[in-house]
């Protein structure tokens, strides 16, 4: 991707999905007119600039100044967006984390208590975003159409640079290698997942019955949740390991070998954990196998063999899963450069 069609794509982004390519055309004839013969990269900065942010660009292909956020204060307007939205998010979910733990009586399930409140997360972060987004919107709205000048009491909303050529996002990386936001959120989200179910397995993972209100009952727990703490500083590695491996996912944006060795490490010694922690002889809640032959109307020796064909299958799973990952992360990281970093910023 040049720095030509870098701007021409920040351009057709805020355009009408039927006008793109009709303006992408006239747009590129326009800046090669403005550019001399032969060009070079000053020249190509110079003519970008004169024409402005891509945003001001997009305005002015408009047929009609016909907008609710109008050009002026757009790009304050999506900035804002991306500042509040973070934080409502995250203080939704602290408050109700909070309120829940507070509400929390004991009497239920832990499970059913993780159910309920995640349900109700989901449903509170959904109705702030909606009255955020809204009054994000009436307040530019307002001030847009009363003053835009006003807009500079809220100092922290402005973007002190002025917008430059420089500014463009000119990165080409293939898609294999690029590392998203989403891929950070997700992995984060599993960590903490993960290391609460591990500190609370003998209040999660277990038997369940019905009350005669239909709420979850909690039986007993079919793991040994004494085996599972005596694993706690492995275990506890493997999440510094994890997040480390996230905040340079984060960093860097895209797999490098640093990444892969560091993936390939997590995997590695989180397979193995889990492999000593599962051929424990005493993994299994011993209470919970008698339980189990009972329910299901067979002898304990039959569920015995049962579960450890189940946990034998998990870390045949967990090996050549853990070993895909691994293959996978040195692959992506070891892409050519020349797909990724070295650009070519003009032809």
């Amino acid at each position: 991707m040049t720095l030509i069609d870098a701007y021409i794509d920040e351009v057709s982004k805020k355009l009408h999905k039927n006008k793109r390519e009709n303006i992408k055309l006239e747009l590129k004839a326009t800046i090669e007119d403005m550019l001399p013969e032969p060009y070079s990269e000053a020249d190509i900065m110079e003519v970008l600039k004169k024409l402005g942010s891509p945003a001001k660009v997009a305005a002015s292909y408009q047929d009609t100044p016909r907008y609710l956020i109008g050009p002026n204060v757009f790009d304050l307007y999506t900035r804002t967006i991306k500042l509040v939205f973070p934080w409502a998010i995250f203080i939704t979910i602290i408050v109700q984390v909070i309120q829940r733990i507070f509400l929390y009586s004991g009497e239920e399930a832990l499970l059913s208590t993780i159910i309920s409140a995640f349900s109700m997360t989901i449903v509170a972060i959904i109705s702030v975003s909606f009255h955020v987004l809204f009054w994000i919107t009436i307040f530019f709205i307002v001030i847009e159409r009363s003053n835009t000048d006003k807009i500079q009491i809220l100092p922290f909303l402005n973007d002190p640079k002025e917008w430059t050529p420089e500014s463009l996002n000119i990165k080409n990386i293939p898609k294999d290698k690029l590392i998203t936001l989403s891929d950070i959120i997700f992995s984060f989200v599993g960590i903490i997942i993960f290391t609460f179910v591990y500190w609370n397995a003998n209040r999660l993972l277990g038997i369940y019955t019905t009350n005669g209100n239909g709420s979850l009952k909690f039986v007993m727990p079919i793991f040994n949740q004494n085996i599972l703490q005596s694993y706690a500083l492995f275990f506890m590695l493997c999440v510094i390991l994890s997040l480390t491996l996230t905040f340079l996912k984060w960093r860097t944006g895209q797999w490098t070998m640093t990444i892969a060795i560091i993936n390939a490490l997590l995997q590695s010694a989180g397979t193995i954990v889990f492999i000593v922690i599962a051929v424990h002889q005493d993994f299994i809640h011993s209470a919970s196998i008698p339980y189990i032959a009972a329910i299901v109307e067979s002898n304990t020796a039959k569920v015995s063999s049962i579960i450890d064909k189940i946990l034998l299958a998990s870390m045949c799973i967990a090996v050549l899963a853990n070993a895909f990952d691994i293959y996978q992360g040195f692959r992506k990281a070891k892409i050519p450069a020349s797909k990724s970093d070295k650009l070519k910023i003009y032809d």
